[in-house]
């Protein structure tokens, strides 16, 4: 700070100085000498205010810079932030910190590159099979999918519901444990899809139904099953299934998408059975048609493709 101030005083005097320039006896300068003289004193103010600048300059403000730049994804201003930073502050906290964070941005915007020249060579062939989806604090991990003629859901002891396809039909069954810290979690989309070319063809979403019921009078709602309360319970067992028909299944493979959006919500029916359900509503990013570069934001994901 007290090098600041004395730049301060000296850009002041030369300002000054600028300003009664010509103004004193014929005797002390010459008019030829005047203009060299001038030009002198406003390359020194110009430096003097060059240099109040750096000195106001701090390794929290650019660290903070070079933050907002990652924030946005600017690539460019990143590094040109923290190449600033560096040269001035090269052993600051800040320096190495964001140094850090840089260098973690650039292994991510690397990988997604490298993602999106392998999905443009391969297409679909390079689409990664996760079999989860993390979102928030909402988890779905598939157990098992396959295409069946019956799909059994709300078991209870010895008993269970069911539904069998139609003629022409299978169904695709997939058996998912859903974990969240939230008291009602929208559940995530579903849907099954078909290649067409180098693309996705949507050929049905899928609804979710309850595993199943700790006996049968939770089933009817008599009492409550904590166990398929997510106001109780850190992960509840579910099974959600859709109709296809076998003339868009004899195109393979089959692929099973799932959403971040949450598309499905909780409903409470006194005297249904059970009184407990999720009602779907449309999914956007389920779209009818999927490019494989809709994949690349990690918002839908690939859970499972059946041969």
């Amino acid at each position: 700070m007290k090098v600041a101030g004395q730049a301060s005083v000296s850009t002041g005097l030369l300002a000054a100085a600028l300003l009664c320039a010509g103004c004193g006896p014929s005797n002390t300068a010459s008019a030829a000498d005047e203009p060299g003289e001038l030009q002198k004193l406003r390359l020194e103010v110009a430096h003097l205010r060059e240099e109040n600048a750096q000195l106001r300059l701090s390794p929290g403000l650019l660290g903070r810079e070079v933050d907002e730049a990652l924030r946005a994804g600017d690539a460019q201003r990143v590094h040109a932030s923290l190449r600033t930073l560096s040269q001035n502050f090269p052993v600051s906290p800040e320096t190495e910190t964001m140094t850090q964070r840089v260098a973690a941005f650039d292994k991510a915007r690397d990988a997604q590159a490298e993602a999106e020249r392998r999905l443009a060579a391969q297409g679909l062939k390079a689409l990664p099979v996760a079999g989860t989806l993390n979102a928030g604090d909402t988890t779905l991990a598939l157990s098992s999918a396959a295409l069946l003629h019956r799909w059994v859901f709300d078991s209870w002891g010895e008993g269970w519901r069911f539904e069998d396809a139609e003629k022409q039909h299978r169904l695709l069954v997939a058996r998912v444990t859903v974990s969240s810290r939230q008291r009602e979690p929208a559940l995530f989309g579903l849907a099954a899809y078909v290649a067409d070319g180098a693309r996705l063809r949507r050929v049905g979403e899928l609804r979710y139904r309850f595993s199943r019921w700790s006996d049968y009078g939770a089933f009817l709602g008599t009492h409550a099953d904590f166990r398929n309360d997510f106001a109780h319970s850190w992960r509840v067992p579910l099974t959600a299934a859709v109709s296809l028909p076998e003339q868009d299944l004899q195109r393979k493979p089959l692929f099973l998408v799932a959403t971040a959006e949450g598309c499905h919500q909780r409903g409470y029916e006194r005297f249904g059975q059970p009184p407990v359900f999720y009602t779907p509503k449309p999914c956007a990013s389920l779209k009818e048609v999927l490019e494989p570069g809709d994949f690349l934001s990690g918002k839908l994901v690939l859970l499972r493709r059946l041969d």
